[in-house]
């Protein structure tokens, strides 16, 4: 995967509840941010304000998707968020190298950002998707 490609939407992405899709979406957008800035050094202000504002919406992305699937009764829930939780222990590691002697590298968090979104969707997202259509087989909505 190229480090200055972008990070792009499709359907086949969807988990078919708006609110966690506009949130998906709003991730991408922050990662295309990050990706698109030409100057983007490894110890610039930019850098952190980008790896500051996709931690903090992760975040509130993840609390918001527990909660959905809490009250889904989706099973697989604890797997889900301990994946949640080393993401943000990953993202928390390329904070901590902002100032340290190696740092990690602009186009090494996109990278990982990119597979880590499009993995976790893919793969972990749709399990709670099927489950909920499932459930919701011969169900009046």
């Amino acid at each position: 995967m190229s480090s200055n490609s972008k990070i792009l939407w499709t359907d086949e992405l969807s988990v078919k509840v708006g609110s966690i899709d506009d949130q998906h979406k709003r991730i991408f957008d922050v990662i295309n941010r990050f990706i698109q800035e030409e100057t983007l050094e490894i110890r610039s202000l930019r850098f952190a304000e980008l790896l500051s504002e996709l931690t903090d919406y992760s975040i509130e992305h993840f609390r918001d998707e527990e909660k959905y699937m809490t009250e889904q009764g989706f099973p697989g829930i604890k797997e889900h968020r301990a994946t949640h939780k080393l993401y943000i222990k990953k993202v928390a590691f390329f904070n901590h190298l902002y100032d340290d002697i190696n740092p990690t590298k602009p186009e090494d968090v996109s990278d990982f950002l990119k597979e880590w979104w499009i993995n976790h969707i893919m793969q972990m997202d749709m399990d709670y998707k099927k489950f909920v259509e499932n459930n919701n087989n011969g169900k009046q909505g």
